[in-house]
């Protein structure tokens, strides 16, 4: 092939990629609210409340949140004085069960699975009322959870981990904590952007 045609293959290649990357300029990406907050555009994040032992649980927790909220991008972080919406969290329980025993001693855990339950609604920051998505599906007197039920849905959140149990309890503890606060982070942020 001589060099003219080579040219000309090389430019018709070029400009054939050019149409094709003109003809995706246009996409955009629509949001999948829940309709009832296509009007939140900004939440503001309280730290979590915590019902648990579990050591500094309600930082580690609000922040996975706000890093979650940050990387989808469905809604800005802001302060309770320009929010549209305050997403209020409380950390109800951790519970372990475990997972595998020792081979020598049944007893003996080695491994067990962390289990992390949040409940969480959107709060009006004007009137300091729930918003109806969350409110609907709190839980009262005539549906309670019992404490095996660790099923999440709209309005509470299940994180879980698997947590290596080490000669040295409280380190294996500290580093199962922030993966079943991301787990749960993302499930929450889920709900939150796509309904569920």
């Amino acid at each position: 092939m001589n060099r003219a045609a080579r040219l000309f293959s090389t430019i018709s290649l070029a400009g054939i990629a050019a149409l094709g990357f003109a003809g995706c300029a246009g996409y955009q990406f629509v949001s999948v609210k829940p309709t009832v907050y296509q009007n939140i555009e900004r939440i503001h994040v309280p730290t979590f409340e915590n019902d648990t032992l579990g050591p500094r649980a309600e930082s580690i927790v609000t922040n996975a949140v706000i890093k979650q909220l940050q990387q989808d991008g469905t809604y800005k972080i802001t302060t309770a004085d320009s929010a549209d919406a305050v997403l209020k969290g409380k950390i109800r329980r951790i519970e372990r069960r475990q997972l595998r025993a020792s081979q020598t001693d049944t007893l003996k855990t080695t491994e067990m699975r962390l289990f992390m339950v949040i409940e969480w609604s959107l709060v009006d920051p004007k009137t300091g009322e729930k918003m109806a998505y969350t409110e609907a599906r709190d839980l009262d007197e005539t549906n309670v959870d019992s404490v095996s039920n660790l099923r999440s849905r709209p309005g509470r959140v299940v994180g879980e981990t698997i947590q290596f149990i080490d000669p040295n309890f409280q380190l294996s503890e500290r580093n199962a904590i922030p993966l079943a606060a991301q787990d749960a982070a993302q499930t929450l942020v889920g709900q939150l952007t796509n309904g569920f």
